[in-house]
């Protein structure tokens, strides 16, 4: 993945720590000859004669620090650039994946888990990975050069250095196993606690949390999680530091075993003062060394191991490879196209239970059916079955008699524009608001104005302090809408797109009466070239429908005119009649004006 990141920096890094680790050995040994110098001085009457050795073994020493200095800057620079290419890289991986799988793995606990943990390591571990290699490389390096001047003190010097370093790198990699599998347990938990800081930090739901004064109680729960983390991680770190305690003193012992023998050796002159401190060094600093290639190893594998979080998570099967299929400038159909759904059946993921059962329906080209029935009778998941945000469990779905099941889903999604009753509110300018409808036509003032036009926001552009440019939202200081003012912006971005299929799903849920009779007599003119879905549980504007589709339990119950379905006196008329009385009692009570079904 680095190399093909950017292969330059990735050799600038390992000649990098390389060369810093070729400037370690040499600092060592130059370091013995200062001494030696020191202490053997050249021939000659004056004092500069005399050091003159010793002087430019120093010199040497200060070149090699500089070197090793500029060294550092190089290789820091290299690592900052590479940080931040890595890290985008990954998380645009993530995001493209995320982006080709379908709708219903984010419905999908399992999916979300590897999602979560994915997200988590992706902007620390690829990198982290790449550091711990080079840092092996550099300790390597500096090793051999170490080893080399071990050498003349005899193998079993270089025997004693590496036994020593093996037991704490069997403990770092056994604990780090064990971290890696604490982590990816807590993948729930770490969702949870995500949740409850969502639910108590945001202006979506801190509402009810202050009304119903949940602040206490959400926050033990969240304290609860987070407790049990640290117990977890308390008992971790309580055995992991016992054996490092444990380990790191038979090293250290074995250390100074070794420092008591050179000590005696330059005592009984078999090793020069010079010797001497270069071997003492060495094995300090060997030891140290040895141990960092050692660490390096056990968290390079550590990171490795939760670089299988990313690994799964990019595994996962794309059922939609064109998701980041750019739109088209213009309209897929010249014409309304027709729909029809043959023997359609679906569950969700999960469930036994038919969510829609047997569904048999016929859109022609430029009609506009009205979908009605109880609220989970299955009007939504139709409309998410017809956008292809899942697939039929049994049956055909067809535009224009072509099966969708051989259209790419970004080919029927640029057919389709939609508004669902849970539509999403960006923290974006009034302009990306709309725009994100047909993006090729952000740019364009006419099209976004026609659109705004068209969705009855006019006057909501006109209030704005900068017009479209103005951003929407209190989440980076914008201006906030009502539920109302921004359903009319949702209308409008489905208005903005030009396919040739409009999916209406309680387009007008928020707004008042008034206003959504002004919407629906602007709606009339703007379906006459397109086919339209619409949903809603107010009958006073079914009306404008040319059928009335009822849905009751999964299943299609009944369909026709309203004359028809009112005087088939089933379902539809029981449920008309129960809302016509509710308002007629409301209009009696004198709460304002009622408007009663039919009155469009």
């Amino acid at each position: 993945m680095v190399d093909q990141l950017d292969r330059r920096l990735l050799i600038v890094l390992i000649l990098g720590q390389i060369l810093d680790s070729a400037g370690i050995v040499a600092i060592a040994w130059v370091g013995k000859h200062i001494i030696d110098a020191i202490l053997n001085p050249a021939t000659g009457d004056s004092l500069m004669v005399k050091a003159t050795p010793a002087l430019s073994w120093v010199a040497l020493e200060f070149a090699l620090i500089a070197a090793r200095a500029l060294v550092a800057q190089g290789t820091g620079y290299a690592q900052l650039m590479l940080r931040a290419k890595l890290g985008l890289h990954v998380n645009l991986l993530i995001l493209d994946k995320a982006a080709k799988v379908a709708y219903a793995r984010f419905e999908d606990p399992v999916f979300m888990n590897s999602m979560t943990q994915a997200r988590r390591e992706a902007s620390a571990r690829p990198l982290d990975l790449v550091n711990q290699l080079l840092n092996l490389t550099r300790n390597l390096t500096t090793l051999a050069g170490f080893s080399a001047l071990l050498w003349s003190l005899g193998p079993w010097a270089i025997a004693v250095l590496v036994l020593t370093a093996i037991p704490p790198f069997w403990a770092e990699a056994r604990f780090a196993s064990e971290s890696f599998q604490l982590q990816r347990a807590r993948s729930l938990r770490y969702r949870r606690s995500f949740y409850l800081e969502s639910v108590l930090t945001t202006e979506a739901t801190v509402k009810e949390v202050k009304l119903f004064q949940l602040s206490g109680w959400l926050r033990d729960k969240y304290r609860d999680i987070i407790a049990s983390f640290t117990q977890e991680e308390s008992d971790l770190a309580k055995r992991r530091s016992l054996s490092a305690l444990l380990l790191g003193l038979i090293a250290t012992g074995a250390l100074y075993g070794t420092y008591g023998w050179i000590a005696l050796q330059t005592v009984a002159g078999s090793i020069t003062l010079g010797s001497m401190t270069l071997y003492m060094g060495l094995f300090r600093q060997g030891q140290d060394t040895l141990k960092s290639a050692l660490s390096a190893v056990s968290r390079a594998w550590e990171d490795d191991l939760y670089m299988t979080n990313l690994d799964e998570f990019l595994s996962v099967p794309e059922e939609e490879p064109d998701g980041v299929e750019p739109l088209e400038a213009e309209a897929p159909d010249e014409k309304a196209p027709s729909l029809s759904l043959e023997n359609v059946s679906f569950c969700y993921p999960g469930s036994t239970r038919e969510a829609l059962s047997n569904i048999n329906l016929r859109v022609a080209s430029g009609e506009t059916i009205a979908l009605v029935g109880k609220n989970g009778a299955g009007k939504t998941t139709l409309i998410k079955l017809l956008v292809g945000l899942f697939r039929p469990t049994s049956g055909t779905i067809r535009v224009n008699d072509v099966d969708v099941a051989t259209l790419s889903m970004s080919a029927l999604r640029r057919r389709v524009g939609v508004i669902f009753q849970d539509f999403a509110r960006l923290q974006l300018s009034m302009r990306d608001n709309v725009g994100v409808g047909w993006l090729p036509s952000r740019e364009d003032d006419a099209a976004v104005g026609s659109a705004i036009h068209d969705g009855g926001a006019k006057e909501i552009v006109d209030r704005l302090p900068n017009g479209l440019e103005t951003p929407l939202g209190r989440a980076f200081g914008g201006d906030d809408l009502s539920g109302g003012q921004w359903q009319r912006v949702a209308l409008a971005r489905a208005f903005m797109r030009k396919s040739r299929i409009l999916v209406l799903d309680e387009p007008t849920a928020a707004m008042d009466a008034e206003a959504e009779h002004e919407i629906f007599k602007r709606f009339r003119d703007l379906k006459k070239d397109r086919t339209a879905i619409l949903i809603t549980h107010r009958f006073g504007t079914v009306r404008m429908a040319d059928r009335i589709v009822v849905i009751d339990d999964g299943r299609i119950a009944e369909e026709g005119s309203h004359e028809q379905l009112m005087a088939r006196g089933g379902l539809y008329a029981k449920m008309f009649s129960l809302q016509a009385e509710g308002l007629r009692v409301q209009a009696g009570s004198g709460e304002g004006k009622a408007e009663m079904p039919g009155d469009t």
